[in-house]
């Protein structure tokens, strides 16, 4: 692909509601915008700044435009600009994700494919929890209404910071929806391994799907040996970088699935590295989000289409949203779908983009 031109946008967007989880409280959405032009045709991408990767818009902007010139009127390839960038700014994976996937946008349009089947994949909706932050029974009973009264089929509650209330909230929950909704459950690192081990005993029955990351992100033994000690699947979310973390998870069996996050791993190039690690090793993953705007998430959504090995979605950033950002990404009976056209299915409303602009 013969590059022509890039652009970055930097947006700030305040949510409709505050989300707070074991490791802190967000209140605004903040992702940088990427234009890529070439052969006459536009790549859109996204990067979002969060404190998973302690990388902000303006570090994002920075190294962009650092990278910048290795991409202008040149004909590039996908994989070398990932591995470059990364090896330039090994920090920078969101940066790198923004770019990478406004690269995928337009190598899809080029080619008239859309996204999932540059990797034979396959067409289908992909069903997509809705998260309850942190707060209190009550609250989290009425996020709950609103989430299912919408037409989602998962819950996902965060926990992490009183066990106690933790476990009363989820069994809440449980007995609200009964046995016809999926129950997800993320620590966010807020539990020892004692306190994890505990609690997933205390859970024993309750019809949980998994548990995200119970324990600090550091300590594979400890999040080995929960998994060792109870039936719940548990997931590695922030021990989880990139495809070298995924094969050391993977070949010790430090946990049953590993979490996907595009902002983490470079964008669709670096999730596809993940995929190769977990088919190989047969393990099951989902594919996750940071607070982004549809255009990284339907890339995520393309990612998950890409392999029978990807089970479970958490891609609900754009739901905190005061108001859509693109066309072309839809929820329906509980499931996001992309459009048909080429590359992501997804553009963004220009009028949308100049009023986020920051």
């Amino acid at each position: 692909m013969l590059i022509d031109e890039i652009d970055f946008y930097p947006l700030e967007i305040e949510n409709e509601e505050v989300f707070k989880i074991a490791t802190g409280t967000s209140f605004t959405t903040e992702n940088v915008v990427v234009r890529v032009e070439g052969e006459g045709k536009v790549g859109w991408g996204s990067g979002a700044s969060n404190g998973v990767t302690q990388e902000t818009n303006g570090s994002i902007l920075s190294c962009l435009k650092e990278f910048r010139s290795e991409l202008i009127s040149k004909d590039v390839d996908i994989e070398e600009v990932w591995s470059e960038f990364r090896e330039m700014n090994p920090a920078d994976p969101s940066a790198l994700a923004g770019l990478d996937i406004a690269l995928h946008d337009l190598k899809g349009k080029l080619e008239g494919e859309r996204v999932f089947e540059l990797y034979g994949g396959k067409d289908e909706g992909v069903m997509t929890d809705r998260t309850i932050g942190i707060m209190d029974e009550k609250e989290t009973l009425e996020h709950l209404k609103e989430y299912l009264e919408s037409g989602f089929k998962a819950i996902k509650i965060k926990v992490g910071l009183d066990m106690k209330k933790d476990l009363e909230r989820i069994q809440a929950v449980r007995e609200a929806v009964g046995s016809d909704i999926e129950i997800y459950l993320d620590a966010n690192q807020g539990y020892s391994v004692e306190e994890a081990k505990d609690f997933c005993d205390r859970l024993e029955g309750h019809g949980i799907e998994f548990v995200e990351q119970p324990v600090d992100e550091e300590d594979l033994k400890g999040l080995k040996e929960v998994t060792k000690n109870t039936s719940i699947p548990i997931v590695a979310d922030e021990s989880m970088k990139g495809h070298e973390s995924a094969e050391k998870i993977c070949v010790e069996e430090v946990a049953d699935m590993v979490n996907i996050k595009l902002m983490k791993c470079g964008g669709l190039t670096g999730g596809r590295k993940i995929v190769e690690v977990i088919e190989r090793y047969d393990v099951e993953a989902m594919v996750g989000c940071m607070l982004e705007i549809e255009q990284s998430l339907a890339a995520a959504v393309h990612l998950f289409n890409s392999s029978d090995n990807i089970k479970y979605a958490d891609l609900d950033g754009h739901f905190m949203l005061p108001e859509p950002l693109c066309r072309g990404l839809t929820f329906e009976s509980g499931k996001l779908f992309t459009s048909d056209r080429p590359g992501l299915g997804v553009e963004l409303i220009p009028e949308k983009l100049e009023r986020y602009v920051a």
